[in-house]
């Protein structure tokens, strides 16, 4: 079974490394979670966790790192060029490994500064496909972003996304938030308390940036707006120190009035612990079919696990042939590295033995590189092959998982204007392959 209650999530995107004392407010958010007993994950840019050091912090950086869930939020967050105008201009297995270089020291800062950090967060709209595939090389496996800026629809549930647990929740808070106390107090608690009732099937997140509980503006506006860079960078305009306690007052009031609700609050670490770790799923050929028949091509729900569109595609491949009782343990499998959608197929029968050939080819390609193949195989169109394979045409459901460009955030204010990366969501689509959901420890399992 699934949780029993929603799963609430309180993020704090830890960024303001120009604004002194924005340290302070966090300092006091931390004092107000730690009252009220709330867990929280907390995202550091590198910069911020460098500020900190910098300016002497030491007491704040140790309490930090005694926060279960600490997180990555980019190295420098809003500095031009961005991530997403970094790697817009450049091509998805270049960007991949630009994004390596470049996150990597902003890992090595918050690593030094506090701890290795476990999970990342993308700074503003700056949602990059190429973090699904990347981020266990900098040693996190968790891709906490917000159903709001990420590429990926609201997902109720955590979900595999490439090499991450992929979480994309609703935030249900009011925008801005932290701007708005103590305005806002009695607005953000009547949101949450219309969430009760829910259950594990739909998770939520609040949003928070210390920094905008003593700021009259985002700190990036400030100086990052519209692609270019006001020199010289200064801190944002603080509020007077009578509002500063008014608002960091009315957060606490918040914590004390939304810890009795009919949510069960967490953090990313206690939502690790409560899923299966991603493992291979043994099925049958016969398995596999029914459910892509029923359900299209991924996400795939079977009573013993769940596959991606990818690895439903090996599996039949693998299993083409062979008894319908034979099983087989189906591993990860990455998304093809050159793909696009084709026209449908214009016929789903094929010779036995050129079918044969091509869930070979499939079987070929995977073991040498771990993908499947991209649009063609043996001279054969991906989605004609599966067609071949399952023995009729069936939707690709996966493509359904990634917004339509007119509903993405490329109108943060930090992009430049008329910024329209593309390619990113192209790749977020050919990624997409992978999805699918991340069961919890507590569901129950068959063998059938």
């Amino acid at each position: 079974m699934l949780p029993l209650s929603a799963l609430g999530f309180i993020r704090f995107d830890v960024e303001d490394f120009l604004t002194s004392v924005s340290d302070d407010a966090l300092a006091s958010m931390l004092d107000s979670m730690r009252r009220w007993g709330m867990p929280g994950s907390y995202g550091i840019v590198g910069k911020k966790a460098q500020a900190l050091e910098a300016r002497g912090r030491g007491a704040l950086l140790r309490r930090l790192a005694e926060e279960p869930s600490l997180g990555f939020h980019s190295t420098s967050h809003s500095e031009h060029p961005t991530l997403a105008e970094d790697s817009a201009q450049r091509g998805y297995e270049e960007a991949r490994e630009h994004f390596l270089t470049r996150e990597a020291l902003g890992v090595e800062q918050v690593s030094q500064a506090i701890k290795a950090p476990r999970y990342f967060t993308q700074p503003g709209g700056n949602w990059v496909p190429e973090a699904v595939e990347a981020l266990p090389q900098l040693g996190m496996d968790v891709y906490f972003t917000d159903s709001f800026n990420s590429y990926v629809i609201d997902l109720g549930t955590p979900h595999w996304y490439g090499q991450v647990l992929h979480l994309s929740f609703p935030v249900i808070n009011p925008r801005p938030f932290g701007l708005g106390l103590p305005g806002n107090l009695r607005q953000a608690v009547e949101l949450l308390e219309g969430w009760q009732g829910k259950t594990g099937e739909d998770a939520l997140m609040v949003m928070l940036h210390p920094t905008e509980l003593v700021t009259y503006e985002f700190w990036d506006a400030v100086n990052f707006a519209h692609g270019r860079t006001t020199l010289p960078l200064k801190p944002a305009p603080t509020r007077p120190p009578l509002e500063q306690g008014e608002a960091l007052a009315a957060f606490d009031r918040y914590l004390q009035e939304i810890r009795h609700l009919d949510i069960e609050w967490c953090d990313v670490e206690h939502l690790r612990q409560k899923l299966v770790p991603r493992s291979p799923v043994e099925v049958t050929r016969f398995q596999v079919a029914a459910a892509v028949k029923e359900q299209g091509w991924g996400p795939l729900e079977l009573p013993q696990g769940t596959l991606s569109a990818a690895e439903a595609v090996f599996a039949l491949a693998a299993l083409h042939g062979r008894p319908d009782q034979e099983t087989l343990a189906v591993g990860y499998v990455a998304a093809p590295s050159d793909w696009h959608p084709g026209p449908p197929p214009p016929s789903v029968e094929a010779a036995p033995d050129r079918i044969t050939e091509f869930a070979r080819a499939v079987l070929a390609h995977v073991a040498q590189t771990g993908r499947l193949p991209g649009n063609q195989a043996v001279g054969v169109p991906l989605e004609q092959g599966m067609a071949w394979l399952l023995g009729q045409e069936v939707p690709l459901k996966f493509l359904e998982y990634i917004k339509a460009p007119p509903d993405l955030h490329w109108d943060w204010p930090i992009f430049p204007d008329g910024f329209r990366p593309m390619r990113l969501w192209e790749d977020a689509r050919r990624l997409a392959w992978t999805i699918k959901r991340a069961r919890y420890r507590s569901e129950a399992y068959t063998s059938r």
